[in-house]
């Protein structure tokens, strides 16, 4: 129970709409945080970010398969399209943040957590 004798919930409210693709990733990363022992509530911004990350690089690769992995310039040349880009940032910025969240087999090595099998969950796209 908290201060106004309301049950204390164990995971922060997630930012994103309920049942979504964020919020599920929301919360399989919290439970797969707290499976490991290494959930802090102060690391909400950090697990935010690396949510967003993902969702951003899903949705970029999902767009390529569609568009495909090059454009037109309007005289004609080929050139990668802008989506790449925006999938390869996106795929970065989840990565350095898994690592912070010691969300990536090598990082819970680092840091002495054996607790998550080295399998990448398929809710982590772009994270090796």
């Amino acid at each position: 129970m908290d201060e106004h004798g309301r049950k204390a919930r164990s995971a922060p409210r997630a930012p994103f709409a309920r049942r979504s693709p964020g919020w599920l990733l929301w919360f399989d990363a919290i439970r797969a945080l707290e499976a490991q022992g290494t959930w802090r509530r102060e690391d909400v911004a950090l697990l935010a970010q690396y949510c967003r990350a993902v969702l951003t690089a899903d949705e970029a690769r999902r767009a390529l398969d569609k568009e495909g992995l090059t454009t037109q310039t309007a005289d004609g040349r080929a050139v990668a399209h802008p989506l790449v880009r925006v999938a390869r940032e996106a795929e970065a910025d989840a990565r350095a943040a898994a690592t912070a969240l010691l969300l990536t087999p090598a990082s819970r090595r680092r840091a002495g957590v054996d607790a998550v099998p080295d399998a990448v969950p398929d809710w982590m796209p772009g994270v090796a």
